[in-house]
């Protein structure tokens, strides 16, 4: 019906109140509580469709893509939404900036674009099934993620949620503490292999600097994976269904 209308004749936009203006955007849906039953909520703008009628156009956001939905009111029904929002104070910037911040389904390309490559994330797909591995970088809308066996290609789409590490921290005082004892593992290692070997002294000692290289690059592999675990995980939630779980 709204399509034929579109078709026939450009409809009005009707502004639903001064506060919020021609289009409802999503810090004001949830500041107004104007349609609190759309999840992934992105804009709404009002139509007046004739005949005591009014039509909404509501765009939101599913599985981070856009779709659109209808709605139609009649006059009255649309001047008692008028009178709940004119009755609430006005929404202010600070009001929005502390919305926006739980609307990450609505900033879903950006955060994903400003992760590092090489990092370690948990991706929950929109089956349930959980994917693990290094992220190797996302382009045109998909995440590469190398896993143990195969690099995985992920639309965006496709992604409820996401963990990872916005930081990796470092930790100086533990570095040569990790260094030494890898070292010594590295020389007993050898001192183990010459008692069973036993070479000729010039292969000890050979066997013994090898030990201490393998230790040392151990130590070095050990600090990076001591530093990425101690990191604390960032959880984003690509869904507003995802993002309800975690107020529960």
């Amino acid at each position: 019906m709204f399509l034929a209308v579109l078709s026939a004749q450009t409809p009005d936009i009707i502004p639903l109140s001064k506060k919020v203006g021609l289009t409802v955007d999503a810090e004001e849906n949830v500041f107004f509580r104007i349609f609190p039953d759309i999840d992934g909520f992105y804009s709404a703008q009002f139509y007046d469709a004739g005949k005591n009628k009014i039509v909404i156009q509501i765009v939101f956001i599913d599985f981070s893509q856009r779709s659109v939905r209808r709605r139609s009111l009649t006059m009255k029904e649309f001047i008692e939404l008028q009178h709940h929002v004119d009755v609430q104070p006005p929404i202010t910037d600070r009001d929005r900036a502390g919305i926006s911040q739980n609307l990450t389904y609505l900033t879903t390309v950006n955060i994903l674009e400003s992760i590092p490559p090489d990092q370690f994330i948990i991706i929950k797909h929109r089956t349930g099934k959980k994917i693990r591995g290094a992220l190797i970088g996302v382009e045109k809308r998909q995440l590469s993620i190398q896993t143990p066996i195969s690099v995985e290609k992920i639309p965006i789409w496709d992604m409820a949620s996401i963990t990872y590490r916005k930081k990796i921290r470092k930790l100086p005082k533990l570095k040569g503490i990790l260094y030494t004892l890898s070292g010594l593992g590295g020389v007993i290692l050898a001192e183990v292999w010459n008692e069973q070997t036993r070479p000729r002294i010039d292969q000890v000692w050979h066997f013994r600097f090898i030990g201490t290289v393998l230790g040392m690059l151990a130590g070095a592999e050990t600090y990076q994976a001591v530093n990425i675990i101690s990191s604390p995980k960032t959880f984003f939630a690509l869904t507003p269904e995802e993002m309800d779980k975690l107020k529960d």
